[in-house]
Formats: C-alpha cells, sequence, structure tokens
C-alpha cells in the first residue's frame, strides 16, 4: 500500500473494504460463462414447467449478478510468504510499504461486529470452466481470471454490512426499503472495520524503490501511535 492508506490503517484502526463494482476487474463477482448459460437455461426451463414467475423467461445472470457487486465490499491480501517485485510495482512503487500477517493474527484483530467471510480466490478459465455456484450465494467473489493469477489472492468479504442495513430497520415494505437501499448502497464506495492493529501486523516492509530516509519517517510513525515493537524491514529487492 501507499503511506496514505497506511497512515489511515493505523490511525483509524480500520481495514477499508471496497466496493465490489469499483474494481478495475469488470468480471469480478460474475459467473464463468458455462455457469452462467447453465443458469439460464434453468431458469427458462423453471418458468416453462410454471415453477417459476414468466417475469424470469428474459433473466441475465449476468445483469443479476452486476446488481449483487453493489451490496458485496472486499478486502484484499496477497498470500505469499515471500516479497513479490511486480506487487510493489503494481501498488506501492516507491513510496510503498508492505505489512505482513498471518491468518491467526488477522482473524483475531478483527473487532467490528460485522460478519467477514475469509476465503482463498480459485483462479479460472472463464470462457471454458465451470462451478457450482450455489454451494454460496458469495461464491462469485471466491473465483477471478486466471490472467490474475500471480495475484495468489486471500480476501476477506462483507456482504450486506450492518453499518448500511441498520439503516433501513425502521422502514416496514419492500416498495419503501429497496430505493433507499440502493442510493445508500451507491452512497458508500468503502466500509471500515474495526482492528485492533498492533494485533494485525507482525512486520512492516519497506519499498525496494524507496530513499534511505523513509525506514526514519516510518518509525516515527510507528512510535507516535504506540507500535514500536513492530519490526521494519528494508527490501533488498
Amino acid at each position: 500500500m501507499d503511506i496514505p492508506s497506511f497512515l489511515s490503517l493505523i490511525s483509524s484502526e480500520t481495514l477499508t473494504f471496497v466496493r465490489a463494482d469499483l474494481f478495475e476487474d469488470k468480471n469480478e463477482g460474475i459467473l464463468p460463462q458455462q455457469t452462467a448459460n447453465s443458469l439460464e437455461l434453468s431458469i427458462q426451463q423453471s418458468v416453462k414447467e410454471g415453477k417459476l414467475d414468466p417475469e424470469y423467461k428474459n433473466f441475465s445472470s449476468a445483469r443479476i449478478f452486476n446488481e449483487g457487486k453493489k451490496t458485496v465490499y472486499l478486502n484484499c491480501w496477497c498470500k505469499e510468504n515471500h516479497e513479490m517485485v511486480h506487487m510493489w510495482k503494481i501498488y506501492s512503487k516507491e513510496n510503498g510499504i508492505a505489512i505482513k500477517t498471518d491468518y491467526e493474527r488477522l482473524k483475531k484483530s478483527i473487532e467490528s461486529s460485522e460478519d467477514v467471510y475469509p476465503t482463498e480466490i480459485r483462479y479460472l478459465d472463464y470462457a471454458d470452466d465451470d462451478i457450482d455456484w450455489q454451494l454460496n450465494t458469495l461464491t462469485a467473489f471466491t473465483i477471478k481470471r486466471k490472467e490474475y493469477k500471480s495475484e495468489n489472492e486471500f480476501r476477506l468479504l462483507l456482504s450486506y454490512p450492518r453499518i448500511i442495513e441498520d439503516q433501513l430497520l425502521h422502514l416496514k415494505t419492500h416498495e419503501e426499503i429497496e430505493p433507499i437501499r440502493k442510493a445508500l448502497y451507491l452512497q458508500t464506495p468503502v466500509v471500515h472495520c474495526k482492528i485492533n492493529t498492533a494485533n494485525l501486523i507482525s512486520k512492516i516492509y519497506l519499498s525496494p524503490y524507496a530513499p534511505k530516509w523513509y525506514y526514519k519517517v516510518i518509525t516515527d510513525i510507528l512510535e507516535k501511535y504506540n507500535l514500536s515493537k513492530i519490526e521494519i524491514i528494508q527490501s533488498n529487492l
């Protein structure tokens, strides 16, 4: 991450979750083509047999899942035990740092009352691969195109976060709730979840492109936030 993102993390003691439809990959949260085709055929057959309302006749999985992306928020990590040159270049460059943690530290650090779902990412060929999406409604957010495989991603998911949904509790009908829900999500590009930063971070790595004086700056920042026990490592890549 860059320094402003790091300062935000330690000063607010929160993890930032970004709304899924705002990610660069437009296939984020979308089913592979084979799965989408099977789903649409199944829906059409159910309509034909009278098991579903005819309004589903023109069902489009892409449209439905695109709408679903606006209620899911993601926090992403790289699941490697060593530094990745391309990750430095893509996400931080000369002013970046990387924080290191492990699953138990990450789990124990989360103090938010939100339901946070952890998942490893599977990388698929979206043209040829098929998945059983019915296992979980969030399955579409546990997969990515194989072109992103080098990121080796681990992520945390929030679905219909309480910080938004609780604002709708006073409403009674679907007709009242849906337009307000849609507006609230569009107004909320990120959601912050409370964490214990000292529990989260085991080490901090400075970018291999960072100037030498960066070490002192990060040290001073950690002292200010009572995190001076965290080890700082200057990358030697």
